[in-house]
């Protein structure tokens, strides 16, 4: 019996140890989750589709692209949209879990709702398992150390058609991880604006074998429990001061730790080296501003919560913070 190999010897390539705790093994993969929504509205037709329009443009672009009839909807201050009583046949609902903190809101749409006209958006949500519905969207490397990837679950029998990527394009995505581990943030930030602007193209493509052995090497358990670790700790202290409504019983998932305050304090806190995100500074131009949506763009700074760190830099965080406040 002839066996096929493919290559034996020479230098060491890059490899990790496999965990096998990969939590989403049904997932389609694809470089991003936008490349990852395209493929699904390609795929199943979709012609009209209810928006938040509180979501990031790049989310945007499939539906253009494909020229799909959106309807955007508000949300409450619970993050709970406001929708028509009933969805027609032929529409479809994408709901974004934002921050992790709305699986009530899941629960409740899909009991006013069919779960077949409707589609979870759970890039901020990574740990949240998928509910029983049309599909669930994931965006690994807002929770992971992977520098590109998005998961595609759904009831549709999908075969995805990936469109080509370039070795060099996969290897560039994660030269500013490489540079940061070597050096420090700051260096690479360039580098990873750069890098950002590759996903602009929402076509499907696929999962690099990099991405796919990262995701493999990972213990997720671990990770789960500091987030949420983390994240408690942080709300312990500063919750009496949070405009935002969270409820510690039903968190799973936690992206940040989004504090709502009169202003936001992001810039002080990156001069002290705390690098605090911004979600959906493109979606002003849809929000009213007196919306409780707009509210929370302008002044919600993103307190960090994720695995990397201890007790320590939360309350180096809260000492900043604190600092402010007094």
């Amino acid at each position: 019996m002839q066996l096929e190999l493919s290559e034996i010897g020479g230098y060491f390539e890059f490899s990790l140890s496999n965990l096998n705790q990969f939590p989403y093994p049904e997932a389609i993969r694809y470089h991003s989750a936008r490349s990852a929504f395209y493929s699904l509205l390609q795929h199943a037709q979709i012609k009209k589709i209810w928006m938040p329009k509180l979501i990031c443009d790049s989310m945007l672009e499939p539906l253009s692209l494909l020229d799909i009839k959106i309807y955007f909807y508000d949300l409450q201050p619970d993050f709970y949209p406001m929708l028509p009583d009933k969805l027609k046949d032929d529409e479809y609902l994408l709901y974004v879990n934002y921050f992790g903190l709305c699986t009530l809101n899941q629960e409740k749409l899909l009991s006013v709702y069919s779960s077949q006209q409707i589609i979870f958006d759970h890039s901020q949500a990574f740990f949240v398992p998928p509910f029983e519905c049309f599909a669930t969207i994931y965006s690994p490397r807002k929770f992971l150390p992977v520098a590109e990837g998005g998961l595609l679950i759904s009831e549709q029998k999908i075969v995805p058609s990936y469109y080509p990527r370039t070795v060099d394009e996969m290897a560039q995505q994660y030269q500013h991880g490489f540079i940061r581990r070597l050096s420090n943030a700051s260096q690479a930030y360039g580098i990873f604006k750069n890098n950002e602007n590759i996903f602009n193209d929402c076509l499907p493509k696929r999962m690099s074998q990099i991405t796919k052995d990262i995701l493999n090497s990972i213990d997720y358990s671990c990770f789960k429990e500091k987030r949420l670790e983390n994240f408690k700790f942080l709300h312990h202290h500063l919750g009496s001061f949070n405009q935002l409504q969270v409820d510690l019983d039903q968190i799973k998932s936690p992206l940040t730790y989004p504090l709502l305050l009169k202003d936001k304090i992001s810039d002080l806190l990156i001069k002290d080296k705390i690098y605090t995100p911004t979600y959906w500074s493109d979606s002003m131009t849809r929000l009213k501003i007196h919306s409780f949506e707009y509210g929370l763009v302008l002044n919600t700074t993103h307190l960090i919560c994720d695995q990397r760190y201890s007790l320590k830099e939360m309350q180096f965080q809260i000492n900043k913070v604190q600092d402010y406040l007094e």
